[in-house]
């Protein structure tokens, strides 16, 4: 008896059903029409179908549209779709009303203009956000009933000024939302530049977020190359924002930077990152605050803001590291010499200085710079108008204190680059082993240069190379070259000195050095070495270019007066900068010899013969 009565109760609200539904179960036209008054009073989206309408009762009624195109009245919202397939509610079907619980939309074609604003005023959505909480309509408007949609196998175009910026393909998702008082959830996966992306959003509060309150928000993004973990406060209004916890891991930052067109000029391979951190994002920036994150192995905190303007991006921070490993840095630079020991001649790479602003420093208490080992170093990047710098504030380093900066500019000529740097109390060997793979010289250095040059590559840089250049040595010596033992033996032995000069070691008190630099040559303007036992003086240049010595060298026995006649010696370094030639004045040594001085004067003069025979007595 419970089964019959249970299934005449079917059947009756079967009929019921039917009879209520009769003034547009037969039409398609009156279908098409609720439909199209329930979107638009709902989302103020205007709906259109040009094909076959269908109506089932069983297992649940459900209707279906084909040719269905949802828009907005400006186009900035395009939905066109082969299939539309909605679930009608029971209990307003008995008032004879077709009230759609959910939508599904089969294989739509979408299209986002994200500079446009789809929602209408004329919807409950964009109502919701005009009325204020103290208005009678408010509690109506919230509970108006929404639903859900769902997407399949569908394809998103996001447009920006007319060109399309963005294709999301094989779109599957699900928005549910059942009414503007309940939290809202949207799932969603897409394939996005060859990746299959998961999206997953859920949202207390819509209807404060709408009005310009907060609400609750978490946030899932999972794909191959990015995924993001947001959970915090968003705000609606002109201007949304969100403040909360925000967490990233990529297996490359540069390859996502590149995906969302901001090539951001920064150096260093910008590979696997992981980071955590406080987060404020508006539609036009993100500040991070209390950041924690691995970059390239190497460990960071500071604070960093990412900002957009007119599609221009902009990156601000300050970061600390304990320690910080410069070479993947300076990755992108070539090296300076090739194999065969020239001047690097490859195209140095074009970087686009000019798409985006960058003013980022760095603290580092212990860097490494190749071999060498710098401690509390200030690093700055800046890059703006098109021109990037790096500079070292000041950094502890081969027993001193060093400076430099770095300024790259693309020119006609290929770059514009300058070089700048100060030094003190440097430990010149130290500072030359690793510079210059030369350890002839010790002593403690300060000075300064500042040098610029402009080409397409290295060697066109230093080619065109032109500055200045001053250097003071206190306490050192000259390795190689024992001028004090030759001008010892230049009175009693000169011949000798030729292979004793080429030994030991020169001491010197002070020195200093002031160079003059044009055309990628070097002139030495001063330069002079005082010691105990032998002052010394330079004159001539070098080429940079070709890495080529032309040096005359004077020293003079030091501890004389200056009318005191005092041996002196002459020489010359010439040749390659790696084995330079030191070329003694051989004439001067020989002219010392009371042995072989003859030899300069050449054999005596025939005997006369004949009546001019001198007599003898």
């Amino acid at each position: 008896m419970n089964k019959k009565l249970k299934w005449i109760a079917i059947g009756v609200a079967a009929l019921t059903v039917m009879a209520a539904m009769a003034p547009w179960t037969y039409s398609g036209s009156a279908m098409r029409s609720e439909l199209a008054l329930q979107v638009r009073e709902t989302t103020g989206l205007i709906v259109q179908t040009g094909g076959r309408t269908t109506l089932a009762l069983l297992p649940r009624p459900r209707v279906k549209f084909a040719e269905v195109t949802i828009r907005d009245r400006e186009g900035k919202l395009v939905i066109k779709s082969g299939t539309l397939r909605g679930d009608i509610r029971i209990l307003p079907a008995f008032a004879g009303r077709m009230e759609v619980s959910s939508l599904s939309l089969t294989a739509p074609d979408i299209a986002i203009d994200l500079d446009g604003q789809p929602l209408s005023a004329e919807g409950v959505i964009a109502r919701a956000i005009e009325a204020r909480p103290d208005k009678r309509e408010t509690g109506s408007v919230d509970t108006a009933r929404l639903g859900s949609i769902a997407i399949h196998n569908g394809t998103a175009h996001l447009t920006r000024g007319g060109t399309i910026v963005s294709t999301l393909d094989d779109l599957e998702g699900n928005l549910d939302w059942r009414s503007l008082d309940t939290p809202a959830g949207l799932h969603a996966t897409f394939t996005w530049e060859n990746e299959r992306v998961d999206v997953a959003a859920w949202l207390g509060q819509p209807a404060q977020a709408l009005r310009g309150g907060s609400s609750p928000v978490s946030l899932r993004l999972d794909s191959p190359s990015l995924i993001i973990n947001a959970n915090g406060i968003v705000s609606g209004g002109p201007t949304p924002s969100y403040s909360g916890k925000f967490s990233a891991e990529a297996p490359s930052l540069r390859a996502i930077l590149a995906k969302n067109s901001l090539n951001l000029p920064l150096p260093g391979p910008l590979g696997a990152l992981s980071l955590s951190a406080d987060a404020r994002a508006t539609l036009r920036s993100i500040q991070l605050s209390d950041l924690q994150f691995k970059l390239d192995e190497t460990n960071y905190e500071g604070a960093v803001i990412l900002s957009a303007h007119q599609g221009r991006p902009a990156l601000m921070g300050t970061l600390a590291t304990k320690d910080l490993e410069v070479g993947p840095l300076l990755s992108p630079i070539p090296t300076l010499r090739e194999d065969d020991g020239g001047w690097n001649g490859a195209p140095l790479p074009k970087l686009d200085l000019g798409r985006a602003d960058v003013d980022l420093r760095v603290s580092a208490n212990r860097a490494m710079i190749g071999r060498t080992e710098v401690r509390d170093a200030g690093i700055s990047i800046l890059v703006t108008g098109g021109k990037a710098e790096v500079a070292v504030a000041e950094a502890k380093a081969f027993g001193g204190s060093v400076k430099a900066r770095l300024t790259a500019e693309p020119s006609s000529a290929g770059y514009q680059v300058g070089l700048s740097s100060s030094f003190r109390r440097v430990d010149s060997p130290a500072f030359l082993a690793e510079v210059l793979r030369s350890q002839r010289f010790s002593g403690e250095a300060k000075g300064e240069f500042a040098v610029s040059g402009e080409g397409s590559s290295v060697a066109q840089v230093l080619a065109s190379l032109r500055g200045k250049a001053s250097v003071d040595l206190t306490n050192g010596d000259i390795a190689g070259l024992d001028l004090e033992q030759a001008l010892r033996r230049l009175e009693k032995r000169p011949l000798s000195i030729a292979s004793d000069i080429r030994s030991g070691r020169t001491s010197f008190r002070n020195a200093h050095l002031d160079l003059n630099v044009d055309a990628g040559v070097a002139t030495v303007q001063d330069f002079e070495a005082n010691g105990a036992g032998v002052d010394v003086t330079v004159s001539g240049s070098a080429s940079v270019a070709k890495r080529l010595l032309d040096l005359t060298i004077q020293a003079r026995q030091a501890g004389r007066d200056d009318n005191e006649p005092a041996p002196q010696l002459s020489m010359g370094l010439k040749g390659r900068w790696d084995d330079p030639n030191l070329i003694i004045d051989a004439r001067s040594l020989i002219s010392r010899s009371e042995a072989a001085a003859p030899l300069l004067r050449g054999p005596a003069p025939p005997r006369p013969e004949g009546d001019d025979a001198p007599v003898s007595p």
